[in-house]
């Protein structure tokens, strides 16, 4: 009896050891900061666009969004702009002002959890949320608002990774018939590798089951700086130039803005939300041209979605970017300045097409 009963507990003891072993929260490396690391802010081609206004809006399920929006005296056009995942605002100043340059007025938000925007964990670096239905939410009503600010112009909305997943999401909902077309920047509808394979999403099943869904994913932990993108080393966002310091620099500049990496429970409500916003149902709502760009070195997203995405939308541009890597708006100059130059025809095109 006690033979058997040691065969069934020591088992159970080392399966329970194994997952709290796995549930565990690892320190962050210790990197020392250079103290050039907010050097590349200076360059005037990153600093805040004149005129850029922060706001804030209380949402009922997302607590409250930070935002932020700047126009020229009179545009043509507004850009409502989804950043990717772990991305503020701050980011993309470049490409705000440079859309201002070309008449559009441009505003976008920072996605719950993340940005200036409100964090739902006691630890304020990581990325947690049960699903991402709220954020469509969050992203809807700062698009009502930014539509409030500037009537009488027609809507584009412009989403990054992350948020052109999101982004798709919103372009189903009722207020998708305002926008008048749409840029889907190297949409997450799923993770590259098609991941989680079936054994992680069986190990992070049973974590969250067990009470650990807002404990970090395995492998991630609270934010770190990283010394390869700063020494324009190496990169697998973009390829190594100032604007792939950015992230890390603004983080370093406002440690407020400082984000790890998700928790458990984030995976799934990250993949989930992949799975609705490239289905049937959800494309099929969508009636506006669409602009689907793509990075050939992509190792964040899975391309072959966004073509099945784009090729079951009624009316879809695909566009491949040769050798380019996921983060198109950080990437080096021969990647960037014609990704910008072909976001902005693509907008031009569509002004007077209503």
């Amino acid at each position: 009896m006690k033979k058997a009963l040691l065969f069934i507990l020591v088992p159970l003891a080392l399966f329970a050891a194994a997952i709290l072993w796995l549930a565990r929260e690892a320190p962050a490396e210790a990197v020392v900061i250079p103290d050039d690391a907010t050097d590349v802010l200076g360059q005037p081609r990153f600093a805040v666009p004149a005129g850029w206004d922060w706001e804030t809006l209380n949402t009922a399920t997302a607590g409250t969004v930070r935002w932020g929006h700047v126009s020229p005296a009179e545009p043509k056009g507004l850009v409502v702009f989804l950043p990717g995942y772990s991305a503020p605002l701050n980011i993309y100043f470049e490409s705000f002002s440079r859309m201002v340059e070309a008449g559009y007025a441009v505003g976008g938000l920072d996605w719950p959890s993340q940005g200036g925007s409100s964090r739902p964990t006691n630890n304020l670096e990581k990325i947690h949320a049960t699903s991402l239905d709220d954020h469509v939410d969050a992203g809807l009503a700062v698009q009502r608002a930014l539509r409030e600010r500037y009537p009488d112009v027609p809507v584009f909305v412009v989403g990054l990774s992350m948020g052109a997943q999101l982004g798709t999401r919103m372009l189903a909902a009722e207020e998708g018939a305002d926008v008048r077309a749409a840029a889907l920047v190297t949409p997450a509808y799923g993770i590259y590798g098609d991941r989680p394979s079936g054994v992680e999403r069986a190990l992070l099943s049973t974590l969250i089951e067990l009470g650990f869904g807002d404990r970090y994913a395995p492998g991630s932990t609270d934010w770190t700086y990283d010394l390869d993108v700063h020494n324009l080393v190496a990169s697998n966002c973009s390829h190594p130039n100032p604007r792939t310091r950015l992230w890390y620099s603004w983080m370093v500049q406002e440690p407020a803005l400082r984000v790890g990496g998700m928790s458990n429970n984030f995976v799934f409500a990250m993949v989930d939300s992949g799975v609705t916003a490239s289905s049937p149902e959800t494309l099929a709502e969508i009636q506006i041209p669409v602009w689907m760009p793509t990075a050939e070195n992509d190792t964040f997203v899975d391309n072959s979605k966004a073509e099945s995405a784009c090729a079951a939308l009624s009316d879809c541009t695909g566009q491949e970017y040769a050798e380019a890597r996921h983060c198109l708006f950080e990437e080096s100059d021969a990647y960037y300045e014609p990704f910008l130059r072909d976001l902005i025809r693509f907008l031009d095109d569509h002004i007077d097409t209503g």
